[in-house]
């Protein structure tokens, strides 16, 4: 006979009153890098159909920019609501971003690369608040843990 498994239940996330301003911060600088690349990857399409003509090289780097843009987007959505994997996830994707980005501006010496990893850069400051204490203590919590946490710090302040 076929077994069915138990369907999982969602792991409980964390309340999102108790939300600390890391963690806005966080999603407001992956916003801003993401609609910066989003901008950034239109326009450079733009410009390249308008002087080179459909050049499939140059547009498919465009277009991989604003696909960048899209899914930091999409997983700092996620990520805002307390999926602590999804925070991981946009962590790596911002870091490794950045990392190829580096090389890439250094290597073709182009200004539009520059601009387009200085994005970036702004969607890895977001990472790096979200995994800053206060933040990574929201995350890991359960619903109705993290605030009977926070007065016990402040007084031991």
């Amino acid at each position: 006979m076929i077994e069915v498994p138990a369907r999982r239940r969602r792991p409980e996330r964390p309340d999102p009153k108790d939300r600390p301003s890391l963690v806005v911060w966080a999603l407001r600088l992956w916003l801003l890098s993401g609609a910066l690349l989003i901008a950034l990857g239109v326009l450079a399409v733009v410009a390249d159909i308008v002087n080179l003509g459909l050049e499939f090289g140059v547009l498919a780097v465009d277009c991989l920019v604003i696909v960048l843009g899209v899914v930091y987007f999409l997983l700092a959505a996620k990520t805002y609501r307390g999926a602590v994997e999804w925070r991981s996830s946009l962590s790596a994707l911002t870091c490794v971003v950045v990392a190829m980005l580096l090389p890439l501006t250094i290597g073709f010496q182009s200004p539009g690369l520059a601009v387009v990893l200085a994005s970036a850069v702004i969607g890895l400051f977001g990472s790096l608040l979200a995994y800053r204490p206060p933040a990574d203590r929201w995350f890991k919590c359960q619903v109705g843990d993290c605030a009977a946490d926070e007065p016990a710090e402040k007084a031991a302040k």
